[in-house]
């Protein structure tokens, strides 16, 4: 058996004595370092979760499997506060009934099988650059500014240039912007060694196999969006102990051109157009169709395009 058909099932099996084996193999075969081996829990399930660090970018193991992928809306119970949420959103815009709605924005029910992967736990921005903090784009505005950035913690400037200060006013990391094309940003991965997930792997990646509207269930709240909720199940980490769909505003891609996952460029929060349809976008199997093929067209157009970094195992 290689890694890469190392199932759900298999590796929640293992002791934990075969698991740190195993894992140290893992870490060999793909030049990584291990940084964690821990139990974790998440909406009530528990997972072994193994993390791994390739030149600063920190992995978790997601096991395979054949799961069930996509999401009826047959099944959605939603609570009365949603029911009423999403009935002002559908007078207001003209939408068909709730369900009928919720199955044209989510990806319909499929078998998948699933390869096991070590997948990012953070999204990866192919347009950003790391700048060194005496690069001359951040001497020159440090220079211009003096003073003012003590006590200042971050600034962003007009040309995409973020600094961060410690409190001394001292720059501590800078980063830099570009505008790249989905093509850009794959190659740009592919430099690395790594490419983004499909669709499929995506769902997977955020679900962990559930099969709830959100991977945390099928509640959400209807008293706000979820940019103004700080904390809640949509802030952290899932059962694999990645940090994935928790804004609607970062929006993922994935191999697919016209499919994005994880949000929709937070139009529905922007747009006023009601609670519920804002946190539908973080749910696993949100599509945004018109979305996905805008941002794919010549018309379309991002200031970054976040991916979903993993290592293929061996």
């Amino acid at each position: 058996m290689t890694y890469a058909d190392l199932s759900f099932e298999q590796w929640d099996g293992l002791s934990d004595g075969a698991a740190r084996r195993m894992v140290q193999d893992i870490a060999d075969r793909h030049e990584l370092t291990v940084v964690g081996l821990e139990d974790r829990g998440y909406a009530g399930r528990s997972h072994r979760v193994a993390l791994f660090d390739r030149d600063g970018m920190r992995f978790a193991l997601v096991p395979g499997g054949r799961p069930t992928l996509g999401f009826d809306a047959a099944r959605f119970q939603p609570v009365p506060e949603q029911v009423a949420s999403y009935a002002e959103s559908a007078s207001e815009y003209g939408l068909p009934p709730l369900a009928e709605f919720v199955d044209a924005m989510t990806s319909p029910v499929r078998g998948a099988e699933m390869p096991a992967m070590l997948v990012a736990v953070e999204a990866f921005d192919p347009c950003e650059m790391q700048l060194a903090v005496d690069h001359p784009r951040v001497l020159k505005l440090v220079a211009s500014a003096g003073d003012p950035f003590v006590g200042v913690s971050t600034f962003q400037s007009a040309g995409g240039l973020t600094v961060e200060f410690d409190r001394t006013g001292q720059v501590v990391r800078a980063r830099a912007t570009r505008q790249v094309s989905h093509d850009e940003a794959m190659a740009e991965l592919a430099s690395i060694g790594l490419r983004t997930t499909t669709a499929d792997e995506w769902e997977w990646a955020c679900g962990a196999g559930a099969a709830t509207l959100f991977r945390w269930g099928d509640d959400c709240p209807t008293d706000g969006y979820p940019s103004d909720y700080e904390t809640g199940p949509h802030r952290q980490k899932n059962l694999w102990g990645l940090a994935i769909g928790q804004d609607p505003y970062k929006h993922e891609a994935t191999t697919e051109r016209t499919i994005v996952c994880g949000g929709d460029g937070g139009s529905a929060t922007c747009g006023g157009s009601g609670f519920f349809l804002s946190w539908l976008t973080l749910a696993t199997a949100y599509r945004d169709k018109e979305f996905g093929q805008w941002l794919a067209s010549d018309d379309g157009y991002a200031d970054q395009i976040l991916t979903r970094p993993v290592i293929e195992l061996s």
